[in-house]
């Protein structure tokens, strides 16, 4: 750090022999300030590292840290392109000839040239998502790995670490961030007052749902069908007696962290890119886990039976309520997810930059292209963000966005149509919601190559 030092600040001093005057508190009070903008000017300098170790370690080492490292990106939800750059760029700081891979969203393989033989091996993904605080973490491992700043063991030691780490906030901590994720998205999508009382409680059902599977194995692999029943049938119940509004309005809110935003966006990507495994896959497991949602949302609305209620023109809240829920869809994530420590102000500005570049897109060229233009200035500020001293890895803040972007291109009601909530929506409406995803997905690929360099020839992406 290069702040104000203390010892630098001149002190008032008394006259020898003279009048007794009262010091010059001001320096003493300005070198606080000075420390802290010192602080704010180092955060914002470009990443440094140290001199890269002479170590290297024997090709068995570096296969193990290539693959181990490859199969966390995956369960961190990165595209397979990014992926294979990334081992690339470890496999030519350690020095390994003669290295190849192949990347699936499921696993890595990896390929290492000993000489007169050579050694494969494959790391699959263990299915689980990160958190967004493991994720930070890994790609900080990463970088390091690609400065050769540890040895092989040293990475994968580390990388054990950090994978057996607890959350830093508990359950209820986590809980409560998801009631401001849930609030803060339905204050951007549908700004009523009357819903808000809705979103904590379905919110917290959803929460008590999700500790529930983490002990119940049955329960987790259907997690996205019994979510969405239990969802729907509390907003059917409580929508008409207590709220006057219609079921719809209320339940998307609750399971956006179920709606697959970054699966289907990256894997549109991935297909445009000439993926054509990785992308296809990872596209229809988003449209599985759609269809999911679309089967519990229509059991929960036919348990509790037709919608009879008289619904009341919303109260919606001002112009200021949508800003003011991405500074609650942020501080939520950082706490449900939850984010690393001291990237809460990054992720605001990468929520409101998107934001605020959508607001424009759907002013001057409509709803379809306000998709684009929020997503086209993600990847450069995550890449921008990434490379301060202080900013969190740029997938901490890439993933996020998709949670606001895609549902806040939609509208509440493209995204009922998208999950099939809104049985009165046509072919044409769920087409319409379709082409806003691509939209999403066309702005990611363009912004990121803005800022992506050109891949090594050993990269291979399925």
């Amino acid at each position: 750090m290069t702040g104000i030092d203390d010892a630098s600040v001149a002190q008032g001093s008394v006259a020898a022999g003279g009048p007794s005057t009262p010091p010059d508190r001001t320096p003493r009070l300005i070198a606080p300030v000075g420390r802290a903008f010192g602080r704010v000017r180092d955060s914002l300098g470009p990443v440094s590292y140290d001199d890269p170790i002479d170590e290297v370690g024997p090709p068995a080492e570096v296969l193990e840290m290539l693959r181990r490292l490859g199969g966390a990106m995956c369960d961190g939800g990165d595209s397979v392109d990014y992926i294979a750059e990334h081992l690339d760029a470890i496999a030519h700081a350690y020095d390994a000839h003669g290295v190849s891979f192949f990347v699936l969203p499921t696993g890595v393989f990896v390929r290492i040239d000993l000489g007169d033989s050579a050694r494969s091996d494959f790391a699959p993904a263990s299915g689980e998502q990160l958190r967004l605080d493991q994720i930070g973490g890994l790609y900080q491992l990463v970088h390091l790995a690609e400065r050769r700043q540890f040895t092989p063991a040293q990475i994968v030691e580390r990388l054990d670490a950090l994978l057996a780490s607890p959350p830093r906030f508990g359950w209820a901590a986590r809980a409560a961030g998801l009631v401001a994720l849930t609030v803060g998205l339905g204050m951007v999508i549908d700004p009523s007052a009357r819903t808000l009382p809705a979103y904590v409680l379905l919110a917290l059902l959803v929460a008590l749902v999700d500790a529930i599977a983490v002990r119940v194995k049955s329960l987790a692999v259907a997690l996205p069908v019994a979510t969405a029943f239990v969802v729907t049938y509390a907003a059917y119940k409580l929508s008409g007696p207590l709220l006057k509004a219609e079921p719809t309005s209320i339940i998307i809110p609750p399971l956006v962290t179920f709606l697959p935003g970054a699966a289907l966006t990256i894997g549109t990507v991935e297909l445009a890119a000439g993926s054509i495994v990785s992308g296809a896959s990872r596209l229809l497991s988003g449209l599985v886990r759609l269809l999911l949602l679309a089967f519990g949302i229509t059991a929960g609305a036919a348990a509790a039976g037709t919608y009879t209620g008289l619904s009341v023109p919303p109260d919606r809240l001002g112009w200021w309520a949508a800003w003011v829920g991405v500074a609650v869809f942020g501080v939520g994530h950082l706490i449900h997810s939850p984010a690393p420590k001291g990237s809460l102000a990054w992720l605001l500005v990468i929520l409101y930059s998107a934001y605020a570049a959508q607001l424009v897109g759907a002013h001057y060229w409509g709803a379809a292209a306000s998709g684009f233009t929020g997503a086209l200035v993600v990847p450069p500020l995550a890449r921008w963000v990434e490379q301060r001293r202080a900013g969190p890895p740029g997938l901490v803040t890439f993933l996020p966005a998709f949670w606001l972007l895609v549902p806040g291109a939609l509208g509440l009601e493209g995204v009922a149509e998208l999950v099939g909530a809104n049985g009165t929506a046509g072919l044409a409406d769920f087409i319409d919601a379709i082409i806003t995803v691509v939209a999403v997905a066309l702005g990611v690929l363009v912004g990121s190559s803005l800022t992506s360099g050109p891949r090594r020839a050993g990269s291979r992406a399925g």
